[in-house]
């Protein structure tokens, strides 16, 4: 491992690339990735891919656009394929504040001249013939630009675009100690070596709670066990000519795709969904899956049955369970770590492979600039603080893993986790209605209802 660098990024999946990639086209090239196994060995190579368009936040939106927009464009520049399929997706609203929702994203996605459209059961049904019942939808969320993308290809397809810049990757490295000199620069202590550098990245994924405990830095990230399964072949989906659109249905929690000329089915669980790994992960693991539970599933299986027919009678070939992080608001950690200099987060993003590119970007743009071309409030690290402790950590993430694919109010303050700090005044609050909202930890009037 070479020994200077101004900077050194921790972590090889689709985060820690993506930011090496666009440090790369920013003119940083004295940069190094370490990653402990192979590049994807984390959570990256057993997500199923997805990368959509739709997403409520208009900063957000932009992060999603950007991603699409350089994986079509990536082979071109570097030579390595992404496995993109444009297929194009739909989300299925089954209610009508589903529905309302939706009109309001368009909005939010017109703006940025994203293409999307308000579609008809009908309709539905034709972009998808394969699928059963639309007699509960009540419009679909027709977005023709969006798809999937193979996570092994599109990362390794950044790698060796940064490569081509002059970036470089350590794999088999193991980093066993991060700590800051007195003159400001960081010390990354490896199994093969140590690094000197101006700034480094914790983009370590599911690991990067162990990776910031090494420098004292506390990192609000859960992984949750997410499971999908591929059907066998089936001879209904082989005879469709062209590929069927992602579904997303908020009925059944589910995502489905096609893959080859099988059937795949990630459901999120409402309830009852699992935690890994809140006593550390092992740094030995690599491309490691945990055990299949289809009893876990079962309930969101059964729907997905009516869903789509073609599945009620299908063989199972595989079932993938893995870890992948979140964070007690859904949103990634983008930005400085509350509390030192020049240590910056990359990580937590439930759907990295989406994110991951336009993470690197404006990540990129605010170590080398200052600043950013988007709003980044919602991606700071420092939004959260020592309130947010493990707890708290577990119980907001666990149910941002419920709420995956239902509605949000707008203003909505979700009751996981708290009251984690109330004032000594808050029980004659109540009396008078108050109607709670949590700021950093503390439970504040938002609003007056009826007294008692």
């Amino acid at each position: 491992v070479r020994n200077d660098a101004q900077c050194v990024i921790i972590g090889g999946g689709a985060m820690g690339v993506g930011l090496l990639y666009h440090l790369a086209h920013e003119g940083w090239t004295d940069t190094l990735l370490i990653e402990k196994g192979e590049l994807t060995s984390g959570s990256t190579w057993h997500a199923a891919g997805l990368v959509p368009n739709f997403i409520g936040s208009l900063n957000m939106a932009k992060v999603h656009a950007y991603g699409i927009d350089l994986y079509k464009a990536l082979e071109a520049e570097t030579g390595m394929s992404t496995g993109w399929h444009g297929c194009g997706a739909i989300r299925l609203a089954v209610t009508e504040d589903q529905a309302d929702w939706y009109r309001y994203v368009q909005g939010v996605l017109g703006s940025l001249g994203v293409e999307s459209h308000l579609i008809s059961p009908d309709e539905v049904r034709q972009r998808v013939p394969l699928m059963g019942s639309t007699d509960d939808i009540i419009l679909g969320f027709w977005t023709p630009n969006d798809g999937w993308s193979d996570p092994t290809g599109s990362t390794n397809a950044m790698a060796v675009g940064a490569r081509q810049l002059g970036a470089e990757i350590a794999r088999h490295t193991l980093v066993t100690a991060v700590d800051q000199l007195p003159d400001g620069r960081w010390k990354v202590t490896t199994d093969k070596g140590e690094v000197t550098c101006d700034h480094v990245v914790n983009a370590a994924g599911h690991y990067s709670p162990q990776l910031g405990a090494m420098s004292g830095i506390d990192v609000p990230i859960v992984s949750m066990i997410h499971q999908y399964l591929i059907t066998e072949s089936l001879p209904e989906m082989a005879a469709q000519d062209v590929e069927m659109p992602v579904i997303r249905d908020p009925r059944s929690s589910c995502y489905y795709r096609r893959e080859i000329d099988s059937l795949l089915i990630g459901p999120y669980e409402t309830r009852n969904s699992i935690t890994y790994g809140l006593d550390g992960i092992d740094w030995n693991l690599h491309f490691h899956l945990t055990p299949p539970d289809l009893e876990q599933l079962a309930p969101w299986l059964e729907i997905s049955a009516e869903r789509f027919p073609i599945f009620a009678e299908a063989g199972i070939k595989q079932v993938v369970s893995g870890p992948i992080t979140h964070t007690p608001d859904g949103g990634y950690l983008m930005g400085p770590a509350p509390g030192v200099r020049n240590y910056w987060m990359c990580a937590g993003a439930s759907i990295g492979i989406t994110q991951g590119p336009g993470a690197g970007k404006f990540l990129a743009q605010w170590m080398v600039h200052g600043q950013t071309e988007i709003n980044v409030r919602e991606m700071d690290p420092r939004r959260f603080g020592p309130w947010s402790d493990l707890d708290y950590t577990i119980a907001k993430s666990v149910d941002e893993y419920h709420e995956m694919y239902q509605v949000r109010m707008p203003g909505e303050y979700r009751s996981a986790g708290r009251p984690l700090k109330r004032t000594p005044i808050a029980e004659r609050l109540d009396a008078l209605g108050a109607q709670w909202q949590d700021v950093w930890g503390w439970e504040r009037p938002r609003y007056y209802g009826e007294p008692e």
